[in-house]
């Protein structure tokens, strides 16, 4: 039997049969172009031997039910399957555009506990012109005939946000895919292509892992949204959820952050720096601030100022170096804010050199584990020790980050402190029954380490910060500002930027994995023209950056125009002709393949509050370039460009070509 689900233009057909469900067909019917054809699976559902914890059995949607249900009722239509005592019920809500999926799970097995589920997953036919957007970092575009799979966690760096979306370019139709989960559950997020149909789709670790008959509805629901667009109107589809319907959003005053300092806020680029035993790290911070020639100083984010090594002892980081509060002292003179390291997720196992100190004492009763209380280990190249991920809804974890935190400002008088990894590390499915949460995934993630964070902001001092490794978007209530460091792949979209620029503080990029000066030089300039506070750069890497003059030039362009950034909004990208082109093999990590590639030129497009907009036109090449400019969304007509490019620009048909000089840096304003 099929099934139709019709929401305005959206069409899907469903093979509702004796034994299975799927997708068999996703029709536009503005277009009357079919957007997939053939027969995929809608979700899956994991479950777990309670006996033998290790095995586990998949369900698909496809095939293997005992029974299979189908009705309507006006706008709703609803779907039930059965098998072994678990019953999976789907209702698909049509509204304008877009259906709104929910899943309820109820199991009546003694034998088994439900252990994952998947959203609905959105099948396409993988044409040529056909994009599809992942929310790796800020963002990124694949082409969907390209056979590629990818699977990461949200939150986490590889999952910053909770959508997708597939679309055909040359038809600028697309599909929408949101899990709108306001206070959002742990779930793994999932894109595949085989070359010939894409799917999107996102998992959803259960609760009760530990336990027959637990039953639950996934958190949120997931939408299916047809659109006029491309990546851009699906983030600004996204950006309406997040501003309507989240809990995170942070609590804003006459259109800025109200618990954001306008130190930060305003902030145009960042140092990075590691201390030795001596106060050197000082010096070399004001000779580098001194050279790059700010009009303030740049504020520093400062490691091994504790006497344990990197990435061990953790989380005993007292007593300091004796030159961290003398240098300090002279870091403060000169004028530059300093924001200590420390890591808000480990305990290390042998906390005290080999020996065994406070961990199996104290933490270890308060840390994740799986069945059988295993502990959930890390290790890093850095240290190559076991190191035990904290659960962050114990009390211990929560007082120790405080004092922790609280120590550094009251003792120490620091700016601000970044707290590593939490935005940035997946969470895990802690089973511990003797903690303050359901065994498995769920929401307690999120909103334990909310509250960890709520409980150190309390001893944070007026005018300081708390700020965090990676871009995952629920906890940017409690963080003042995201460490984007490994935004440096290619086909990078800002798309992060087009939905939280100006709610949360975005900085620096990692120049380490920049072998070469090229890959540099690329660096800087996306990070520029997506808004990005620039940086994050140690005085070292920059004293012998070879083209450290271009590097000047676009953190000066960043100090000029930094309004349209703090105080605009991003607009949709320009497209770019240009036949400069600019590859590096030289990336020593993040980058697919170790390969970076783009456009020699680099443009972005901004609006600020009083209506003024920006235009990057940014040449990252050592040669001059010329470049086709097109644009909707400025007028047409004769501006008078800022910078290095000397002649004026027109702009007739939405496009304007132009010359860029080799490594300059320029821009137009509109009056």
């Amino acid at each position: 039997m099929i099934h139709t689900i019709k929401a305005g233009e959206l069409q899907i057909r469903l093979s509702c049969g004796e034994h299975g469900l799927t997708v068999c067909g996703v029709r536009d019917g503005k277009t009357g172009k079919r957007m997939f054809s053939g027969n995929a699976e809608l979700f899956s559902l994991t479950v777990r031997e309670l006996k033998n914890p290790e095995n586990k059995t998949v369900f698909s949607s496809s095939d293997g039910w005992e029974r299979v249900y189908a009705s309507k009722c006006g706008c709703v239509s609803t779907f039930a399957l059965e098998k072994q005592g678990v019953r999976v019920i789907l209702t698909a809500e049509a509204g304008e555009n877009a259906v709104l999926w929910t899943v309820s799970l109820a199991s009546e097995n003694e034998t088994f506990s439900l252990y994952e589920c998947e959203y609905p997953a959105l099948p396409a036919d993988a044409k040529r012109n056909v994009k599809v957007f992942f929310p790796y970092g800020c963002g990124e575009v694949y082409k969907a005939e390209k056979p590629f799979e990818t699977r990461q966690n949200y939150p986490s760096y590889g999952a910053s946000m909770e959508y997708m979306a597939v679309w055909n370019e040359r038809a600028g139709r697309g599909i929408y895919y949101g899990l709108h989960d306001p206070a959002p559950a742990y779930k793994k997020l999932r894109y595949r292509s085989d070359g010939k149909t894409v799917s999107l789709g996102a998992t959803m670790p259960l609760t009760g892992i530990d336990r027959a008959k637990n039953g639950q509805t996934l958190a949120g629901s997931a939408v299916w949204r047809l659109y006029d667009g491309d990546w851009y109107d699906a983030a600004l589809l996204y950006k309406e959820f997040f501003e309507t319907q989240a809990d995170w959003k942070p609590v804003m005053k006459d259109g800025k952050r109200a618990d954001t300092p306008e130190w930060l806020r305003t902030n145009p680029h960042w140092w990075r720096k590691r201390m030795t035993w001596d106060t050197s790290f000082a010096k070399e911070l004001t000779d580098a601030d001194r050279a790059l020639g700010l009009k303030k100083p740049s504020p520093v984010h400062l490691y091994d100022w504790f006497q344990i090594p990197y990435d061990t002892n953790y989380p005993h980081y007292f007593p300091a170096k004796d030159a961290f509060a003398v240098g300090m002292k002279r870091l403060r003179e000169y004028g530059i804010r300093v924001m200590p390291y420390i890591n808000g997720r480990l305990w290390d196992t042998h906390d005290r050199g080999k020996e065994d100190w406070q961990f199996t004492a104290l933490a270890k009763p308060w840390c994740t584990k799986s069945a059988g209380d295993n502990l959930f280990l890390e290790s890093y190249p850095t240290s190559k020790i076991d190191l035990a991920i904290m659960c962050p809804s114990s009390a211990l974890w929560q007082e120790k980050m405080t004092e922790i935190i609280g120590t550094l400002f009251r003792d120490f008088g620091v700016d601000g402190v970044y707290i590593d990894q939490i935005g940035a590390a997946q969470p895990y499915p802690c089973e511990d029954k003797r903690h303050r949460h359901r065994a498995g995934g769920g929401s307690w993630w999120v909103e334990s380490y909310r509250d960890l964070l709520g409980h150190a902001r309390r001893v944070m001092p007026e005018e300081s910060v708390l700020t965090t490794e990676c871009t995952s978007d629920p906890y940017m209530k409690d963080i003042q500002g995201y460490l984007s460091w490994i935004w440096i792949k290619n086909d990078q979209v800002p798309a992060f930027m087009a939905v939280y620029n100006g709610y949360v503080a975005v900085f620096g990029r990692s120049y380490d994995y920049a072998g070469d000066t090229k890959a540099k030089d690329m660096i800087a300039a996306q990070s520029l023209t997506f808004g990005e506070q620039m940086g994050w750069i140690k005085p070292e890497v920059y004293r012998a950056y070879r083209h450290k003059n271009f590097y000047g030039k676009l953190v000066k362009c960043r100090e000029e125009i930094g309004s349209f950034l703090y105080d605009g909004k991003l607009l949709r990208s320009p497209k770019l002709i240009d036949k400069t082109h600019l590859r590096t093999t030289k990336i020593l990590e993040e980058a697919y393949g170790g390969v970076l590639e783009h456009t020699a030129t680099f443009s972005e497009l901004w609006e600020r509050k009083d209506g003024k907009k920006l235009l990057f036109l940014i040449n990252a090449s050592s040669r001059p370039t010329t470049v086709t400019v097109e644009t909707g969304d400025l007028p047409d007509g004769v501006y008078a460009p800022r910078g290095e490019l000397a002649s004026d620009v027109v702009f007739a048909h939405g496009k304007a070509t132009v010359t860029l000089g080799a490594l300059s840096v320029s821009w137009i304003i509109t009056e």
